[in-house]
């Protein structure tokens, strides 16, 4: 067998013996791990006549807060 499949075989006999609540509990920690890693990838992709400016995020929040009142 491969590593990974001997891997994942282990993984999965120590998850049968968790109950219920653990079990959710871990789902949650997977889940808050992947929408993390999905946060940090997000890229602003300028277009049109924005396209080659640098764009500083912080001027535009302060831009938007004196515009909106925000």
């Amino acid at each position: 067998m491969k590593k990974s499949a001997l891997q994942k075989h282990d993984i999965y006999n120590k998850l049968s013996e968790l109950d219920e609540e653990e079990l959710g509990a871990i789902a949650g920690y997977i889940d808050s791990l992947h929408q993390k890693k999905h946060e940090e990838k997000k890229i602003i992709k300028l277009e049109g006549i924005l396209k080659g400016y640098h764009i500083d995020l912080a001027d535009l929040k302060k831009l938007t807060k004196e515009t909106l009142g925000k």
